[in-house]
This record gives C-alpha cells, sequence and structure tokens, in this order.
C-alpha cells in the first residue's frame, strides 16, 4: 500500500498526516516527524497541537525577548 498524505495548514505551520498502514498514521510539522497514531482524527488533532504548541513557545519568545528593551528604557527616564 502506497502511502497517502494529508496536509493542512495551522496558522504559520504545515501539517502532513501520512497513512502508513491502516490503522497507522504518521504525523509531520514542518518537516519533522512528530508521532504515529492509530486514527487520523488523533493524527490531526495532535498535529494541530503541536503547532500552536510552536507558535506559543515563539510568542513567548518573542515577549522574553523585549522585557530587557523595556526595563532598560524605563531606567532612562527621569
Amino acid at each position: 500500500m502506497a502511502p497517502s498524505t494529508t496536509s493542512f495548514a495551522v496558522r504559520s505551520h504545515l501539517v502532513s498526516i501520512e497513512q502508513l498502514e491502516r490503522q497507522r498514521w504518521r504525523v509531520s510539522v514542518d518537516g519533522r516527524r512528530l508521532s504515529i497514531y492509530c486514527t487520523e482524527s488523533r493524527a490531526r488533532a495532535a498535529g494541530r497541537v503541536e503547532a500552536r504548541r510552536l507558535d506559543f513557545v515563539a510568542h513567548e519568545a518573542g515577549r522574553a525577548a523585549a522585557r530587557p528593551l523595556a526595563r532598560e528604557a524605563a531606567k532612562s527616564q527621569p
């Protein structure tokens, strides 16, 4: 059986689900393999959760980088 692949976008990420066997689905987010699941719906859900988690991590990293700049601006004001 040739693997069939389905892809969809979640925010800025590409989630790919590949059917390996009748009850085996592999999930990749942005080309990185995530996991294998026994149902397509669980694979889709896991892909959406991972894409949202990656967005959250990127957002938090941006906020953490902006905090030192805000402290320096507050110190320089009289």
